[in-house]
């Protein structure tokens, strides 16, 4: 036997030798607790035999992995299913390295470089994917995931991974959410995994109705009310979502179907009868309060509240009776009645307001908030004459309340007693200095009236502390001008710009005040800027000036253009134009716009005068004769044409005898 030979037969039996090993050391690997194909060995076999003796890559077969404290293999045929409240270890690699030493397991999305036999939370790979999810892994219930296996630094296999995040999952980050977007986001995902969950879907209503989503809200109530028709809970939500919605005709058919499950709940009552009354349906409305009052018989405010419905109707009778019951209570009757009188007034129930006041001040000694209260009533409705009148009394008996002094100056504003509500004003801040109300509306009197000095001082007082500051910087900058005062006229005026005033007449007042102070420059940039953001015919026409001035003549003529768009008057826009064109020696087209000016006008000497001018230059002699002749006509004290007509006479003439003397000879 040659040595060759013994070599071979060494390697033979080596091979023998791991066969029977492999088939121990690998079979529990492949298939825990039974017994693998022979050809499957056999083909394990030959790869570990390859990977040892001819250096080739080694395959991995599968993972084995404990999760929850059982066993399973992982392999890229089968994905593996990860949820967040799975944990799970990579225990061992299957693979022609019959050892498992060696490899690098990175189960992407974990966060760590290598994963192998460490102890792994789903809870883990399901926060990280769900930043990422997407419509369509949301109908697909999962995201997809990768286990990777590396050995030696090169990739040998992917098992693929199922990441299922689960409706419990969404409502976690939900609660963890301070974003009202993001909270209803998750929300949403939850239900739509789980519609089932009835609290799972109040809750997101709940949200959405507190956001002012009402229509989502209704939808989300609606929902869980056809899976449980009788979700008090979800009938109660559906009814104050509708009232808030001013779905009233579906707040009372929710009304109606939760009194009908728990008739003894008051809180119901008091939705229905809002949504029945909001609706007209008064004596349904009373029907149900009258049911509140025997669930509630203590509260005066609901006996308040049918007195009011009955009053509606036109019951007064039983109107007084609901009032009689509160009354009697004795010293609780008049702060009762000042309550109601003050919840009509927020309501804008004025009518009802006055009806209540007024009959308080029959029936025995009304107190300075009575009349105040009536006063406010009035101004409601507009009854400046009995607002005043009512302010006037309540004053008399509080002349210190600067509360009520305020109202009253204000009511004095309101029946065009400007002077009078002034000195008002004045003893509020007597009373209170600081008051800032008073004060702006103080200085906006002495504005309006032209007293620039006194709005100047108070205005000054509020500058930059107190809103509306952009107007108060406005109104500054105009009361400045008036009183000649341009440079802070100015800066007021440039304030009020950088606070946010978009008046257009703010920029142009600046630009105006520019001019004065010789700062062309700076109001033709104003003047651009407003022509550019909101143009007005002033701004435009100061911007055509300037362009004028500065030789721009082709943006002077853009800008006529424009003014024609805005609505400028015609003829003399046009007039401009035809002026322009002069300047640019487009003697044409000046004459057509000077006659266009004159169709919208026929009356303006001047143009006349202008077009004549413009005939003059063409050497059109006869046109610009009879120009100048009707502009004379309608202004004799035209100097310009006056002069013009008979120069033009003696040139006309010298060229008449020159053409005759040229045909006789």
């Amino acid at each position: 036997m040659t040595g060759q030979s013994k070599h071979n037969r060494v390697w033979i039996a080596a091979g023998v030798v791991l066969t029977v090993l492999a088939g121990f050391i690998i079979l529990p690997y492949v298939a825990p607790g039974k017994a693998a194909g022979v050809s499957f060995i056999m083909k394990r076999i030959q790869g570990a035999l390859a990977y040892r003796m001819l250096d080739r890559t080694p395959q991995v077969y599968a993972l084995v992995a404990e999760k929850n404290g059982q066993d399973l293999l992982i392999s890229d045929t089968e994905p593996f299913d990860v949820t967040s409240r799975d944990e799970f270890v990579i225990k061992d690699v299957a693979s022609d390295v019959l050892s498992g030493e060696g490899f690098a397991v990175d189960v992407v999305g974990t966060g760590g470089q290598d994963d192998y036999r460490v102890l792994l939370r789903g809870i883990d790979l399901v926060d990280r994917s769900a930043a990422h999810i997407t419509d369509e892994t949301m109908k697909r219930g999962y995201t997809p995931g990768q286990i990777r296996v590396a050995y030696g630094g090169k990739l040998l296999a992917t098992m693929p991974v199922r990441i299922r995040i689960m409706p419990q999952d969404w409502l976690r980050y939900a609660k963890a959410s301070d974003n009202r977007n993001k909270r209803i986001a998750y929300l949403k995902r939850a239900a739509a995994a789980n519609p089932q969950d009835l609290v799972l879907r109040r809750t997101l209503g709940e949200i959405y109705r507190h956001a002012g989503m009402f229509s989502e809200a209704i939808a989300e109530y609606q929902g869980v009310l056809a899976q449980k028709p009788d979700d008090v809970k979800a009938l109660a939500a559906l009814i104050k979502t509708c009232l808030a919605a001013e779905r009233n005709d579906l707040a009372v058919k929710a009304g109606e179907r939760a009194v009908k499950i728990e008739p003894e709940n008051p809180g119901l009552w008091e939705d229905l009868v809002l949504a029945y009354s909001r609706l007209g349906l008064w004596g349904k409305a009373a029907a149900s309060c009258r049911t509140l009052v025997q669930l509630k018989p203590q509260d005066d405010a609901v006996r308040l509240r049918l007195a009011g419905i009955y009053e509606k109707m036109g019951r007064e009778r039983e109107a007084i009776a609901q009032y009689g019951a509160v009354t009697a209570k004795g010293s609780h009757a008049v702060p009762m009645l000042e309550g109601m009188a003050r919840m009509y007034l927020k309501q804008g129930k004025y009518d009802e307001a006055i009806r209540l006041l007024n009959d308080m001040v029959r029936k025995g000694s009304p107190s300075a908030a009575v009349y105040a209260n009536l006063a406010l009533a009035y101004g409601g409705k507009k009854m400046w004459k009995e607002e005043l009148a009512n302010y006037r009394k309540a004053a008399a008996m509080k002349p210190k309340d600067p509360i009520i002094l305020y109202n009253l100056a204000v009511s004095l504003e309101n029946n065009n007693r400007d002077q009078e509500a002034m000195g008002v004003y004045e003893k509020v801040l007597n009373l209170q200095p600081g008051d800032a109300d008073a004060t702006l509306r103080l200085a906006d009197l002495a504005f309006r009236n032209g007293r620039y000095a006194q709005a100047v001082r108070l205005y000054e007082k509020l500058a930059g502390k107190t809103a509306p500051k952009g107007k108060i910087y406005a109104n500054l900058g105009y009361a400045y001008g008036e009183l000649n005062q341009l440079g802070s006229s100015a800066k007021y005026y440039e304030k009020a710009i950088k606070a946010g005033v978009k008046d257009e007449k703010v920029a142009y007042n600046l630009a105006v005040t520019y001019e004065k102070m010789g700062n062309e420059k700076a109001a033709a940039a104003l003047y651009g800027k407003a022509a550019g953001q909101k143009p007005s015919v002033e701004s435009l026409n100061r911007l055509a000036d300037y362009y004028i001035k500065t030789g721009r003549y082709d943006q002077a003529v853009k800008t006529y253009q424009r003014l024609l768009k805005l609505g400028g008057k015609k003829s003399g826009v046009y007039a401009d134009l035809g002026y322009v064109y002069g300047l640019r020696g487009e003697l044409d087209k000046a004459i057509e716009s000077y006659k266009t000016s004159l169709r919208y006008d026929s009356e303006e000497s001047d143009v006349y005068t202008r077009l004549g001018g413009v005939y003059e230059k063409k050497g059109m002699l006869d046109e610009a004769l009879k120009s100048y002749t009707r502009a004379y006509q309608l202004n004799p004290a035209d100097e310009d044409a006056g002069e013009r007509i008979p120069q033009l006479k003696i040139r006309l003439l010298r060229e008449k005898r020159e053409q005759e003397m040229k045909k006789e000879s």
